[in-house]
């Protein structure tokens, strides 16, 4: 039996792609930057500081318990939690 940790691992939770700027919701486990991407908001509840207001470069993978996030550009591959 597949457990929850192997399936995130893995992709097999699913994932979605984002390319626009609207508010992107639901519950993430990791954010793979797919192009150089600048965040303008980000829920993580468990984030000390900020991840937005600076390019975040292609190929960076964020870890963490995500529900929303906000592009103001580039293009991230968000994969879901359960």
């Amino acid at each position: 039996m597949t457990n929850k940790i192997d399936k995130q691992s893995f992709g097999q939770s699913g994932a979605t792609v984002v390319t626009n700027t609207a508010t992107t919701t639901g519950d993430f486990c990791a954010l793979q930057v797919l192009a150089e991407a600048n965040f303008s908001a980000i829920t993580w509840p468990e984030l000390t500081g900020t991840l937005t207001g600076f390019a975040i470069p292609a190929g960076t993978v964020i870890y963490g318990q995500i529900t929303s996030f906000k592009l103001a550009s580039g293009k991230v591959l968000a994969y879901n939690q359960v």
